[in-house]
C-alpha cells in the first residue's frame, strides 16, 4: 500500500503544478488588451441590441456586461 500513497502524493503534486501553470497562463492572457477586431465586433453587437430594443420597445435586447 505504500506505493499507492506515494503515487497519490505524486499525483497531487502534478495536479498542483498543472493548476499553477494554468492559472499563470490565464492571468497572463486575461491581462492582455482585447484585440481591436473583437472590440469592434462587441460594439457592433451592442449597437444591434440597442436598435432591436428601440424597435420592440422593451429591454429584450439588453446585453449584460
Amino acid at each position: 500500500m505504500e506505493k499507492h500513497k506515494a503515487t497519490d502524493k505524486r499525483s497531487d503534486a502534478v495536479e498542483q503544478e498543472i493548476d499553477s501553470n494554468l492559472k499563470r497562463a490565464f492571468e497572463t492572457l486575461a491581462s492582455e488588451p482585447i484585440p481591436d477586431r473583437f472590440a469592434n465586433l462587441l460594439d457592433q453587437l451592442k449597437a444591434k441590441g440597442v436598435d432591436q430594443e428601440k424597435k420592440s420597445g422593451n429591454n429584450a435586447g439588453d446585453i449584460n456586461e
